[in-house]
């Protein structure tokens, strides 16, 4: 896996982009399982750490046996299964520090953790709680992943009950932002997709393509107002903007879009904190999430606000 992570970033930071200033990306949370599932996740965490500048915490869970979560009189067995973790522990974080030697000729700010929970999403949550990332970077389960995404992944409940946004990318993405698209269903949710928009394409001047799908006949007002609101708003901020008015399921028209497009990232809103049962019962983010071929960015609404077009 060492070796695989060290071809990929010579390989992204071979003139693929130059280095971007995010003012508002300081701080990044990448989580790997050590699987060849979540490379595509460690190894955008240090291209963006490259580009941004941002601090990069590379995060490994430690799931402890079922044994650790019992009360054992057997005191001794107690002491022994602890060493036996400390052991782990030390193992796991000596092999996230071997990425960090890896890249420190790229002048990246990378710190190794190792946290110890008793689940993989809730290590995540918690180690977010005291990093406060701006993004959590995270893996997903190849490109057919919809069905274990929706069966309770790690990935799929980081996304549920995360107030962070979520990068999600997919083994063999390579992370850019020379076309990125911007689905919008009029929603406030959909307005803090297009307000983390904003600062990516200003300062990597990126080609955005924003769709807003309707359903049958009696939306297709609704979304072409959401396009010229878009529009507007690209105007003020520089940005160069196409806009599509799709018919259709919505994760059917985003998807075919992105690839027609060749985007190389998707940007949706996510209906915050809902609960895992309500969120992944079939919402077009859940599903271009399980199958996109390129990594898309879930924003989330931040606590408290609303937004107003």
């Amino acid at each position: 896996m060492h070796h695989r992570f060290q071809e990929s970033v010579s390989q992204n930071s071979e003139g693929l982009m130059a280095q971007f200033i995010f003012p508002h990306l300081k701080k990044l949370l990448t989580c790997t399982d050590g699987s060849l599932s979540s490379q595509g996740a460690v190894n955008a965490g240090v291209e963006l750490g490259r580009l941004t500048g941002a601090k990069v915490y590379l995060l490994q869970v430690l799931i402890p046996p079922p044994s650790y979560e019992v009360q054992d009189p057997e005191v001794y067995r107690i002491s022994a299964d602890l060493k036996i973790l400390s052991t782990q522990e030390k193992a796991l974080l000596q092999q996230l520090e071997e990425y960090k030697s890896t890249v420190a000729d790229t002048g990246i700010d990378l710190e190794a953790r190792v946290h110890i929970s008793t689940s993989a999403y809730h290590g995540i949550l918690e180690e977010a709680d005291a990093v406060h990332p701006e993004w959590i970077i995270i893996g997903r389960k190849g490109w057919t992943g919809l069905k274990r995404l929706l069966l309770g992944s790690a990935t799929a409940r980081v996304i549920g009950h995360s107030p962070y946004h979520i990068l999600v990318v997919p083994r063999d993405a390579v992370m850019s932002f020379r076309k990125i698209l911007i689905a919008h269903d009029g929603s406030m949710y959909a307005e803090a997709a297009w307000r983390e928009t904003i600062p990516l394409a200003e300062v990597a001047k990126s080609d955005v393509v924003a769709v807003s799908v309707a359903r049958d006949e009696r939306r297709e007002m609704d979304c072409r107002l959401v396009l010229q609101h878009l529009e507007a708003s690209a105007e003020r901020h520089g940005i160069s903007l196409q806009t599509i008015l799709l018919k259709g399921q919505p994760f059917e028209q985003i998807i075919k879009t992105a690839q027609d497009e060749r985007v190389d990232l998707i940007v949706m809103g996510s209906h915050g904190r809902t609960g895992i049962s309500r969120l992944l019962l079939g919402s077009a983010a859940e599903r271009v999430i399980g199958t996109a071929q390129c990594p898309v960015l879930v924003a989330k609404l931040p606590e408290g606000k609303t937004f107003r077009k």
